[in-house]
């Protein structure tokens, strides 16, 4: 081989590697090796906390979240699913992973019925560790488009009863991705959602 086809064909062959290292890199990020790939990027909000602060999503970054969409008259699913989050909640203390880093996110669809007060009174019921849970609540229009833009559709039926999609709680990464999306209420996989959220702390940011 000559050195002028040398000279030629080695900066081919560099370009060649750096574009399979791209793309290998490309490809772990959307599939590492936990299996809990990306699903979606996940939008942002700003809505108000139990004080009736501005609250803005941009606060969450660098914390793996699990999101619910509640109201708190409801009869069934919203309760029963609040009361797994406190579940893993507890197993998540035990290991010292909640509270800084882990995040619990509950977004009240009603914020006429779900005032500050029966929020905070519905958190102590549940027994919500307040060091890593943020209740959040703003105008009925705003909820239903925060919900909407997580793929979560809302229809209020009027009196203080609304109706949504039970797919619907959500595991975000600590670069606001979206990683998983798990039926709610009783039918909640409680230690795979643990595993889940153990697996997204352990990756590098």
């Amino acid at each position: 081989m000559s050195s002028q086809t040398r000279r030629y064909l080695f900066p081919m062959v560099l370009c060649a590697v750096l574009l399979a290292l791209i793309a290998f890199i490309g490809y772990n990020r959307l599939h590492p090796d936990n299996g809990l790939r990306v699903v979606g990027t996940a939008s942002k909000f700003a809505l108000q906390d139990l004080n009736g602060q501005p609250f803005s999503s941009d606060s969450l970054d660098g914390t793996v979240q699990l999101m619910e969409f509640i109201f708190t008259s409801c009869p069934d699913i919203c309760p029963a699913t609040s009361y797994n989050m406190v579940l893993i909640q507890n197993k998540l203390k035990d290991q010292g992973l909640f509270g800084d880093k882990m995040k619990m996110i509950a977004v009240t669809f009603d914020p006429e019925r779900d005032t500050p007060d029966v929020l905070r009174n519905y958190a102590a019921k549940m027994k919500m560790d307040m060091s890593g849970w943020v209740l959040l609540r703003g105008e009925e229009t705003e909820t239903a488009n925060v919900a909407g833009q997580y793929g979560v559709t809302v229809q209020n039926l009027g009196n203080g009863q609304f109706v949504h999609n039970a797919t619907s709680l959500i595991l975000i990464d600590r670069k606001q991705r979206i990683r998983s999306v798990y039926k709610m209420g009783m039918d909640m996989d409680n230690d795979r959602i643990v595993r889940d959220i153990k697996a997204l702390l352990k990756e590098r940011v």
